[in-house]
C-alpha cells in the first residue's frame, strides 16, 4: 500500500499493511514559498502516511485593536475575500499541488473560542466575557462566521481531505456549563456540522495543551471519522479512548510534551513505546501519533524510528 491507501483502509475499516504514522508541528510565521516548502520537507523526512497542515501567518485572528468591550461589539466577519480567509484556502491548495494527491490531508480549523484565546490570550478572553457577555458572544459569532468560509473553502476548493477541528475550552474549572452552553458550544458545533457537510474525513481534535483536563463528555457527541485527545493530560487511554468515543479511528498515543520519550529518547527507547502503544492500542482503525504538536525542532527521523518499530511489529 502507499502512504494515501494505507489510511484510507484505516478510515474504511479495512486491514492495512501496517499502521499509519500522523505527527505534526508548528513551522512558525513562515513566507507563503516556505510554508508549503517545509509542510513538504517534513512529509519526506518523517515518511509519515498523513499530513497535518497548518499555515501559521493565519494562527493569530486579526482583532484589528480592538481593546473594549464597544471595540469588539464594532468588529463584523472579515469575509470571504479576506487576506484571512482566501490566504488559507490558496495556502493549503498550493500544497495539494506540491503534493500532486499522493497522501491523505486534513488542514487545521480552530474553534471560536480558540481563536480568540490565541489572539487575546485566555485571561483577557475570560475577562471580557464578564465584562460584557454581550461582546464576547458577539465576537465569537464574528470569528465562527470567517471559520466557517475557510472550511467550506478548503473542503471544495484547496483539495484537502478532510479538517483537523481543534477544540479549547472545556478545561476544568474554566467555564461554568451554562457559559460553556451559552457562549462556547454555538461556534463549535457550528464548526464540526459545517466540516461534516462537506467532508466524511474528519478529524476531532480535543487539545491539552495547557495541561489540565478537560471535561471530555462535553465534546463526546461531536460526530468525526476521526478523534484524537491527549491520553496523558485526560488520563484516558487508548482503550478506555475506544470505548467512551465509539466506533472512530484513533489518532494518537505519544506523549507529545518536549521532554517526552519521542522528542527526547534514543532510537530504542522510540521504538520500545511504539510498540508499547500498539500493544495497548490493537489493530482496529488506529493511527499513531502523538497528543499534539511535536516541539517545532524535532527531528523528523524520530518518526521514521516509530514507522521502522510498526513495520518490525508482530
Amino acid at each position: 500500500m502507499n502512504r494515501r491507501q494505507r489510511v484510507e483502509a484505516v478510515l474504511e475499516g479495512r486491514q492495512p499493511d501496517r499502521t499509519p504514522v500522523c505527527f505534526w508541528h508548528h513551522f512558525g510565521a513562515l513566507s507563503p514559498e516556505q510554508t508549503v516548502r517545509a509542510h513538504i520537507k517534513w512529509l519526506e523526512d518523517s515518511g509519515e502516511d498523513l499530513l497535518k497542515m497548518m499555515s501559521d501567518e493565519f494562527f493569530i485572528y486579526p482583532l484589528t485593536g480592538a481593546k473594549t468591550p464597544e471595540d469588539f461589539l464594532k468588529l463584523r466577519p472579515l469575509g470571504r475575500n479576506s487576506t484571512y480567509v482566501r490566504g488559507q484556502i490558496e495556502r493549503a491548495g498550493q500544497i495539494m499541488e506540491a503534493l500532486h494527491g499522493g497522501v491523505f490531508s486534513l488542514y487545521n480549523a480552530f474553534s471560536p473560542y480558540a481563536n480568540l484565546k490565541h489572539a487575546m490570550g485566555q485571561d483577557a478572553a475570560i475577562a471580557l466575557m464578564k465584562a460584557s457577555p454581550e461582546a464576547f458572544g458577539h465576537i465569537l459569532r464574528v470569528i465562527e462566521e470567517d471559520t466557517l468560509l475557510v472550511i467550506e473553502g478548503l473542503l471544495t476548493v484547496s483539495g484537502v481531505d478532510g479538517i483537523m477541528l481543534c477544540l479549547q475550552g472545556a478545561e476544568e474549572g474554566l467555564f461554568s456549563d451554562e457559559d460553556y452552553l451559552r457562549f462556547l458550544r454555538p461556534g463549535e458545533q457550528a464548526i464540526v456540522e459545517q466540516a461534516n457537510r462537506f467532508s466524511k474525513r474528519n478529524l476531532l481534535h480535543l487539545c491539552g495543551w495547557d495541561g489540565t483536563p478537560d471535561l471530555l463528555e462535553r465534546w463526546k457527541h461531536y460526530e468525526s471519522a476521526i478523534v484524537n485527545w491527549d491520553v496523558d493530560v485526560e488520563h484516558v487511554s487508548l482503550s478506555e479512548g475506544r470505548a467512551f468515543f465509539g466506533d472512530r479511528v484513533l489518532l494518537g498515543g505519544f506523549n507529545n510534551r518536549p521532554d517526552a520519550i519521542v522528542n527526547r529518547g534514543d532510537r530504542e527507547a522510540v521504538m520500545a513505546e511504539t510498540r508499547r502503544i500498539l500493544s495497548q492500542a490493537g489493530d482496529a482503525r488506529f493511527v499513531l501519533g502523538a497528543d499534539c504538536s511535536l516541539p517545532q525542532d524535532v527531528d523528523p527521523i524520530r518518526v521514521r524510528w516509530v514507522i521502522e518499530a510498526i513495520e518490525n511489529w508482530g
